[in-house]
């Protein structure tokens, strides 16, 4: 079963900083903090084995059930009920005409080797989410209002053969559809 941890990422409001902003940045940070110093504990205690439970899609591969299914069951072009944080071995997936809090939107394969850690992974993962938000969003992620999350590999999924970084698109508050081209 292929593990992964979440990065959150959000723009800074310049000169708008409100209390609500200053304890979502604290916590994001000591979660961040405590997943790159916690992953091994949580791999042991989350185990492995049993299959992927299926994702249903129509012809053109769109989601068409809702599921909860492994991460490297969920695709691009894929909306996810929540996000996710820490480290996590199930998504749930849900079909984009329903509410949902993220969408997939972009993926890259890292390339085989030893696994370069924690921090390299995370810092790869933010840096090639960030490049292809504006070609998705059609705006550059420092002017949107939207933010994203990159799911990345741990040590132990590595060692599974999980190469995969995914980029997922979060709304401030849940959304239906696409936020492809959104410009906002």
């Amino acid at each position: 079963m292929f593990l992964r941890t979440t990065s959150p990422v959000r723009r800074r409001r310049p000169g708008r900083r409100s209390t609500r902003q200053r304890l979502a940045a604290l916590g994001a940070t000591a979660l961040l903090a405590g997943t790159l110093t916690g992953c091994s504990a949580v791999e042991g205690l989350l185990g492995g084995g049993g299959g992927e439970p299926e994702v249903t899609r129509d012809s053109e591969g769109q989601v068409t059930a809702e599921t909860t299914t492994a991460p490297g069951a969920a695709q691009v072009g894929d909306c996810l009920g929540t996000i996710p944080q820490g480290t996590f071995t199930e998504l749930p997936v849900v079909p984009c005409d329903k509410e949902h809090r993220g969408e997939i939107y972009a993926e890259k394969k890292l390339p085989e080797g030893k696994f370069p850690g924690d921090k390299q992974v995370a810092d790869e993962g933010n840096t090639f989410c960030k490049a292809e938000f504006a070609t998705f969003v059609g705006m550059p992620f420092d002017e949107s209002e939207l933010y994203f999350v990159a799911f990345y590999p741990t040590k132990g999924s590595w060692a599974e053969n999980d190469r995969l970084i995914q980029c997922v698109l979060e709304a401030e508050k849940p959304t239906t559809g696409t936020l492809e081209g959104a410009e906002r």
